[in-house]
């Protein structure tokens, strides 16, 4: 169990992540939270944590875009590589030995 502050709050937290990584996500949300504020003063507390929200949505979103797109990479990298294998193994059957 791990305990951190965010914008002033104590909270305890199960996370498979190190104390000093939960610190440093602690940190990271408190600093874009006070960038955020000043960003848009008239907004109370919650709308900044959603604007928060969205922007780190995103950025999820995006990694999850670029990882799919790169596992389909490696599909067709794999898939390619198969259907060399089974050329070269059909090339060898094929071959005559000539004395």
């Amino acid at each position: 169990m791990h305990e951190i502050n965010v914008l002033g709050k104590k909270y305890k937290i199960k996370s498979s992540l190190s104390p000093v990584e939960i610190n440093k996500i602690a940190k990271e949300i408190n600093e874009k939270y006070k960038i955020l504020e000043k960003e848009y003063p008239t907004f109370d507390k919650l709308d900044i944590l959603i604007f928060y929200l969205i922007e780190l949505y995103e950025v999820v979103y995006n990694l999850k875009k670029k990882l799919s797109r790169e596992e389909e990479i490696k599909n067709r990298i794999k898939n390619k590589l198969t259907d060399l294998e089974k050329d070269v193994v059909l090339t060898l059957q094929n071959l005559t030995i000539v004395d």
